[in-house]
């Protein structure tokens, strides 16, 4: 009898370990979406600003001004979240997220445009959020590192094959049928969540305001630096990374989309590899990556004068660029659940508005230089960037308490 209650309790153990992967992955596609639909502007640049008869660097903006829309507003919008059941506030958002990347396919001006990416990025803000925040509910406290990382792969995933096949369905039908694309994707992710994120998580009982009560902790304020000076010294290079495929490289047209998959798998490991250094004191690690970061952008513009060097520096600085992400908001994660409980879900949203304050940031320096001294010297104000992260998280890693670091 016993042996049949073992037996039973251990296929209970199976199928909930096989709802947890499930409810992993379809977070993964998730956070996949989100990231091709943020993306997606940098591989049809070109497109959009030939059909809406706008500049390159008009049409750069809409990078810029979705990641101000997304840095700016998430905070509130997962703050307003962790008011509610995760898995209700998901599935509405996602809803609103579907519609929001079919309205981007009709547009037919530059301010309509811009309009709708913002709202997109304000319940992209949102979604990613409440993602991390189920983390606790799917993953083991000793798998949380990666499944953190796992989710936050998505993004990096559709650099691999998000914005590559979007950049091929522009190339094909046109930069609007990139936006049908997502949608129709998102419906089938919108589906899986359903069939398998849990219902029933815990809500804390907290007035709004309360919650940015962790604002004020120094680790979270460094934290914030850390990402968004990180980001922003790799998107004032990443933002324009098509007409410098073009212009230094020499990539043809017809095969950028295969360049962004050479790239976005470089993305990737560097997702993954985060997951590892967050599993292994990686904040400490984080000084020799921006050191790294710096050093490659330095040589940027000299790296220009040849196609070869020109790609492989672009390599590495894209492989550097996601590595900050695990361990910084992993390191956040563990202060907070200890001793600011109420707030995790708004903690889970710094990596997402950090990073993309860090991409506004960058893409505005980015531009103020190919405006006024040109492409190839972007690498500069990419160099500045990556010395504040490098002294951020310096300063970061010596107000951590060491006696939770596994070291």
């Amino acid at each position: 009898m016993s042996d049949d209650i073992n037996a039973i309790n251990n296929d209970v153990n199976v199928k909930r370990e096989e709802n947890k992967l499930l409810a992993v992955i379809s977070l993964i596609f998730l956070s996949f979406a989100l990231g091709t639909s943020e993306f997606i502007v940098i591989g049809v640049l070109t497109d959009i600003s030939e059909s809406l008869k706008i500049t390159e660097v008009m049409a750069g903006s809409l990078v810029s001004m979705f990641a101000l829309a997304y840095s700016v507003c998430t905070p509130f919008s997962a703050a307003i979240a962790g008011k509610f059941n995760r898995f209700h506030f998901i599935i509405f958002a996602s809803i609103l997220f579907i519609l929001g990347n079919y309205l981007c396919s009709l547009a037919s001006s530059y301010l309509f445009l811009l309009i709708i990416r913002m709202f997109i990025a304000i319940i992209s803000g949102a979604l990613i959020s409440v993602s991390i925040s189920f983390s606790p509910y799917i993953s083991t406290k000793e798998k949380r590192p990666m499944t953190v990382a796992w989710i936050y792969s998505g993004f990096s995933i559709a650099s691999i094959f998000g914005v590559p096949i979007g950049t091929t369905i522009s190339y094909k039908f046109g930069w609007r049928a990139s936006f049908i694309f997502i949608s129709v994707f998102s419906i089938l992710i919108l589906i899986m969540m359903f069939l398998t994120l849990p219902r029933n998580t815990s809500i804390h009982k907290v007035k709004l305001i309360s919650q940015f009560i962790i604002f004020k902790d120094i680790r979270f304020i460094l934290s914030t630096f850390t990402i968004l000076f990180g980001a922003a010294s790799s998107y004032v290079l990443y933002t324009y990374l098509k007409p410098i495929f073009l212009n230094y490289v020499h990539i043809p047209n017809k095969y950028i989309s295969f360049a962004l998959l050479v790239f976005g798998i470089a993305v990737l490991f560097s997702n993954l590899l985060s997951g590892k250094l967050a599993e292994n004191n990686g904040v400490y690690r984080l000084r020799f990556i921006f050191a790294s970061q710096f050093l490659c952008m330095i040589f940027l513009p000299i790296a220009f004068n040849n196609e070869i060097s020109s790609a492989l520096i672009i390599l590495i600085i894209v492989f550097l660029m996601y590595l900050m992400n695990s361990p910084v908001q992993l390191n956040i994660l563990d202060f907070t659940e200890r001793e600011y409980p109420s707030c995790l879900t708004l903690a889970s949203s710094n990596n997402s508005f950090s990073f993309n304050f860090g991409i506004a940031l960058g893409s505005f320096v980015g531009s103020t230089i190919f405006d006024n001294y040109g492409l190839k010297w972007v690498g500069f104000g990419g160099a500045f960037l990556s010395l504040l992260a490098f002294l951020c998280v310096v300063i970061l890693y010596n107000k951590i308490d060491k006696n939770v670091l596994n070291v």
